[in-house]
Parts: C-alpha cells; structure tokens; sequence
C-alpha cells in the first residue's frame, strides 16, 4: 500500500484488509509512505504493517520501492481509500491459477453520493459489453485491489515509471496485453472507494484530464482527440438521461455531464500546459 496523510481512511482500510485476507496467508505487509505529516505512519504501525520510505514519490515510484520487498510468489496492492470487499480473498486470487493470468482485481465503486456509484456502475455495464477492440485491455484495470503474479511484473520491467500516478494502472495493462498475458477483472466483486462526496469526484476527473494528453500517446500512440471529448461532453446531457432511467437516479442528468465537463477542462489546461506530467 502507499500513503501519503490517509489517516481519515486508513484505520478503516487496514481493519477490513485484515478481516478480509487471512493472516497465516501473508508473509509482509508493507506501506511505502510519501512524507505524510499526520498520524498516517503511527495508524499503520499500530496494524502491524512495515513502513518504509517512497524512493521517489507518488504511485509509481512506491509501487517499485515496495516491489523490491517482495519475498512471496504473489503480492497484493491496495489503496489507502478502499475499503475492500469482503469476498476478495475468497474470489480474486483463484484467478491466477490460471497460466495466462498475471494480474487480478475487482472493481471499486464510491460510497458516495450514490448517483457517482450507479453512474459508475452503467460505465461497468457497458465495460462489459464492450469486451473487445482498441481499449479492451484498459476496461476496470485498477491497483486498488488487484494480486499480482510476483516474477510476471518483474519480467515486465516493474512497473510503469511515470512522474505522476494517473496512468500507472492503464500502461501495466498496456505491458500485460502486449506480452499476451492477461489481466481479469472480476466484475462481481465490488469494493468501496471512501469519497468526500461531488467536489472530491470532479477534482479527480479533471486532474485525470490534465494527465491523459501525455498518457493518450502512451497507450494509444496518438494524441488527445480535444474535438471527440468536446463531442462528449455535448452529448453528455443525453448520455445523463440514459443513467437516469437505467439506473433510477435522476440526479445522474445533471452529475453526469459535470463530470464530463471536468475532465474536459481538465484535457484543455493539460495542452495549454504542454501534457509535461509524465517522464519520457
């Protein structure tokens, strides 16, 4: 896991994962810290986990520092906001017995407001739906509740070295696909992300837009196409209805195309910034 000042989630997170993941099963538990300057690191401790310092910063950089911890022949990731299913351990790990499977994961949902979990929950749908073409291997990819195969990563260099954190999910997937390996994503296990509400989701759908002008290069080998996310987002209104009635939440008409605004916007100050977020 990596924290950086998780303590309003953490003691939560840490008391669920040890429900969930029995303990004769884990050989160490491990948080890569990036400065915290609350009680993050004692709150940690106090569950029994190792912490040790990020040798660089953010997602990418405490997801390799923790890898060069690893001693087992699997090992988990988690996020310091999620709260994880509790049929995880029961249902997620026995995919990997399979030879092609590398990685493993369920889905997050957040917690609230509820019409973010079911706008949420019709993207999943049509994930499923959608379960082949160009952006396949990106569908409900995450590290928040994922297991990994340890020498697999490895053999793939790790994972992906970026400056900042957004993306890290989607180029692993990326990495898996390429090398015919693959990534399950177990739909029916849901985990909870722990949100603040409205203004937490749209701050993250527009720094995520910020970020896709460097990543769409990297996944797709081409460019952020601004006039199909303009497209978008003048048809998210009607998009928005169409949550409202398969999901019975009529305020999903005007959150869905909010949402689509931040990450617009977020996609417009990511070119005006000239998409420098990520290492080359």
């Amino acid at each position: 896991m990596w924290t950086l000042n998780g303590a309003e989630t953490l003691p939560f997170v840490l008391k669920r994962v040890g429900e969930v993941i029995p303990k004769s099963s884990v050989n160490k538990r491990v948080i890569v810290d990036d400065g915290s300057s609350d009680n993050t690191l004692e709150i940690a401790r106090s569950f029994g986990w190792q912490v040790i310092s990020n040798e660089g910063r953010g997602i990418s950089d405490g997801a390799n520092t923790a890898l060069k911890h690893v001693e087992s022949e699997w090992f988990a990731s988690f996020e310091q906001d999620l709260l994880l299913s509790k049929d995880w351990w029961r249902k997620i790990p026995a995919h990997l017995n399979h030879p092609r499977v590398v990685v493993a994961s369920g889905i997050r949902l957040p917690n609230q407001p509820l019409a973010l979990r079911r706008i949420q929950e019709y993207v999943i749908d049509r994930y499923q739906r959608r379960s082949t073409g160009l952006e396949s291997f990106l569908y409900g990819k995450t590290l928040d509740n994922t297991i990994y195969k340890t020498e697999a990563v490895k053999a793939l260099g790790g994972f992906p070295k970026l400056s900042v954190s957004a993306g890290v999910d989607n180029i692993l997937a990326k990495q898996v696909s390429l090398h015919d390996l693959d990534w399950k994503v177990d739909f029916a296990v849901k985990s909870t992300h722990l949100r603040k509400g409205l203004g937490q989701e749209l701050s993250h759908y527009y720094w995520y837009g910020t970020c896709s002008v460097s990543l769409d290069p990297l996944l797709f080998k081409r460019n952020v196409n601004l006039n199909a996310m303009i497209l978008r987002f003048l048809f998210s209104p009607m998009r928005g209805l169409e949550i409202a009635i398969r999901k019975t939440s009529v305020i999903a008409i005007v959150y869905y195309p909010m949402l689509r605004f931040a990450i617009l916007k977020g996609v417009i100050d990511g070119l005006k910034q000239g998409g420098s977020q990520f290492r080359k």
